[in-house]
């Protein structure tokens, strides 16, 4: 669930300003890991691994697509050590994002 919503609205111009979404989510193991965000539709996002240490064979990268107003999560592995193809992860790491939209 968003930790943050900054309404959008419509400025003096007439210039429709986004709506901003903003939170952590941790990764399901099920890639992708969906997030209800509450807007209609995403026009843009920001996507962070939380954490101090190098991800080793964790999860080492994320990416995303959207549904709707639904942000899906793709968490990314390497294969093995000895192996860099990266593969679906299984990881539960936390993402931290944000979303904007309207």
């Amino acid at each position: 669930m968003p930790t943050t919503n900054f309404p959008g609205g419509i400025t003096s111009g007439g210039t429709a300003v986004p709506k901003i979404v903003a939170g952590e989510v941790a990764l399901d193991g099920s890639n992708p890991t969906p997030v209800a965000t509450g807007l209609t539709t995403i026009t843009g996002v920001s996507l962070t691994l939380k954490g101090t240490a190098a991800p080793g064979a964790s999860t080492e990268c994320v990416t995303y697509d959207v549904s709707g107003g639904t942000l899906n999560i793709y968490g990314w592995k390497a294969t093995s050590t000895s192996n860099p193809t990266l593969i679906a992860s299984t990881g539960t790491e936390t993402v931290g994002y944000i979303v904007t939209g309207s």
